[in-house]
């Protein structure tokens, strides 16, 4: 197996300034080798958003180590953890959050505005991604002018657009009808087979399981983590 792109050791969080401290997260333990495509589940309160947070740095440890491609990043300030959210991390989410005066080309270049390479330089690897997502004839198009599908996809896009370490999705398909959610888990699943590595956060467990590993929470704990 190949090395972690993820390793959570021994990883406790709490909440609340006085005790008695929320604990949410209660020693979590996880692997996740470069190139894996896993799935996290839960119902509503097992820690998966909280876990959602720390794994894409929007948030810190209260105990224990996170090791992103061998980098320790518990203890990052926050002004690295951004440069870590804008290089190493692609963010695909439920609600897309594209910008909705921008084209579907630049909603793409957004995080180019936050990195150290020009715009200018770029203009053809955003003409790749997008054909990556099979969207080159809509790339004047605003999100308004889109499918909740295509959507998703430009979303795809803006998150391969730095070449990230770890693709993370959290509830990708949670606002598509069926068969536009089969055919954006299609494209994960593809990517995944280039070499990928990817984190889902669902609560479908028919979701969940599309993945090549699935991990289950509930109350702060992995209960089970396995080949799905």
């Amino acid at each position: 197996m190949n090395a972690p792109i993820i390793s959570l050791q021994g990883v406790h969080k709490y909440y609340g300034d006085h005790e008695p401290r929320l604990h949410v997260l209660r020693g979590i333990d996880l692997d996740v080798a470069e190139g894996e495509y896993v799935s996290i589940t839960g119902t509503s309160g097992s820690g998966k958003s909280t876990l959602l947070n720390l794994l894409g740095c929007l948030d810190n440890t209260s105990e224990g180590a996170y090791l992103l491609a061998g980098k320790d990043v518990s203890c990052y300030s926050d002004d690295d953890l951004s440069k870590i959210r804008n290089e190493d991390i692609g963010f695909i989410f439920q609600s897309f959050n594209l910008i909705p005066q921008l084209t579907v080309f630049e909603n793409v270049q957004v995080p180019l505005l936050y990195g150290s390479r020009s715009i200018a330089d770029t203009t053809d690897l955003c003409y790749q991604v997008i054909e990556a997502v099979g969207l080159s004839e809509r790339i004047e198009h605003r999100p308004t002018q889109l499918s909740g599908g295509e959507c998703q996809r430009v979303a795809i896009a803006r998150a391969l657009i730095n070449d990230p370490v770890l693709l993370l999705a959290d509830e990708p398909t949670g606002n598509l009808d069926t068969s536009t959610g089969e055919e954006v888990l299609s494209l994960i699943e593809n990517l995944h087979r280039q070499g990928r590595s990817v984190v889902m956060i669902t609560h479908d467990p028919d979701v969940a399981d599309r993945a090549q590993r699935r991990v289950d929470l509930r109350d702060g704990v992995i209960v089970e983590a396995g080949a799905s």
